[in-house]
C-alpha cells in the first residue's frame, strides 16, 4: 500500500526582540516504531515523508528483505508518545519465507548477548561480510564538481527549513535521478535506496550523492544495496574509508572547493 503523504514540516510561533511574534518553519521529526508481523525491530527517528520508500530502504540495509517482493505490504498508524507528542506505527507484512528467517534471527540475536552491543556476537552482527562489488568506473572529475549545485537544486524541504539531510541518486551519464531529504542521514539514504528498490532500478555504474560526512553506515548501506560510488559532501570516517576499500565501493569526498577527493579507489 502506498503511505500518505506528509509535509515534513511544522510551524512554530516564535518570539523576536521587542516582544514580536513570528511564525517558524522547522523540520518535522517523529519516532517510528517498526515492526515486521508480530515482531518489533526498533523505533527510528525521522523526518515522516516517503515513509514507503524508507521502508523498503531501511529493510534492505537491514538485511530484513533481498528485494522488493519480499515486503508484501505494510500499514500505517498514528499515535501519540506517553507524553502526547506525535509519533507512528509502521508494521510490514514479509513474505513467509523472510519472516521466517527474520524470525528466526531475531531469536538467535535475543540468545546471544544480554546488553545487545557487547560480545563477539554482537561485532560479527554489526560487521557481516559483504558482497563486494564489481570495479565500476567514475564519473568524471568536471561531472563530480557539479554533484554539489545538483544536490542543492534537487531539495525541497532543505532550502525550506534547513537542518536536513539529503541523498541524490546519479545516473552513469551524470543525470540525477532522485533526491530524499531525512533529518537523519541514514535514513535520506535508506529512503533513496528504497525508491530505487520500488522501481527494480539497478544501481550498478550509479552514484549516490549524500550532503552529510560518510559514517561506515553509509558504506554498508551503499555496498548491500549495490551501488557503485559513494560520494560525500564532508570527509570520511577512518572506518568508512576501510571498509569502502574491502568490498570495492568508490568513494569519494566532494570538498567545499568542488574538487573531489579518491580515498577508493585511489588514483591520484
Amino acid at each position: 500500500m502506498s503511505l500518505p503523504p506528509a509535509s515534513g514540516k511544522r510551524y512554530f510561533r516564535t518570539q523576536l526582540h521587542a516582544g514580536t511574534d513570528s511564525e517558524t518553519e522547522l523540520i518535522e521529526e517523529v519516532p517510528v516504531a517498526i515492526s515486521y508481523g508480530d515482531i518489533t525491530h526498533g523505533i527510528m527517528m525521522l523526518t515522516p515523508t516517503d515513509l514507503d520508500d524508507f521502508l523498503l530502504g531501511f529493510s534492505l540495509s537491514e538485511g530484513v528483505i533481498r528485494r522488493a517482493a519480499d515486503l508484501l505490504d505494510w500499514t500505517l498508524t498514528t499515535t501519540h508518545t506517553p507524553d502526547g507528542l506525535p509519533a507512528y506505527l509502521l508494521d510490514a507484512t514479509l513474505s513467509a519465507r523472510r519472516q521466517s528467517n527474520y524470525r528466526s534471527r531475531q531469536r538467535q540475536m535475543m540468545g546471544a548477548t544480554g546488553c545487545g552491543l557487547c560480545g563477539t556476537d554482537s561485532l560479527e552482527s554489526a560487521f557481516v561480510p559483504l558482497e563486494p562489488l564489481q570495479p565500476s568506473p567514475l564519473l568524471p572529475r568536471a561531472q563530480l564538481s557539479q554533484l554539489r549545485d545538483q544536490l542543492t537544486r534537487a531539495q525541497t524541504l532543505g532550502p525550506q527549513v534547513g537542518a536536513i539531510h539529503a541523498a541524490a541518486l546519479i545516473d552513469p551519464q551524470g543525470t540525477l535521478l532522485a533526491c530524499r531529504e531525512d533529518i537523519g542521514r541514514h535514513n535520506a539514504l535508506d529512503k533513496l535506496i528504497g525508491h530505487a528498490l520500488r522501481r527494480e532500478h539497478s544501481l550498478t555504474g550509479h552514484t549516490l550523492v549524500m550532503s552529510s560526512r560518510c559514517s561506515v553506515e553509509l558504506v554498508n548501506k551503499a555496498v548491500m544495496a549495490g551501488a557503485s560510488t559513494l560520494v560525500n559532501l564532508a570527509a570520511p570516517s577512518t572506518l568508512a574509508v576501510d571498509r569502502a576499500r574491502r568490498y570495492g565501493l568508490n568513494l569519494v569526498h566532494l570538498a567545499r572547493d568542488n574538487q573531489p577527493r579518491y580515498f577508493s579507489p585511489v588514483t591520484e
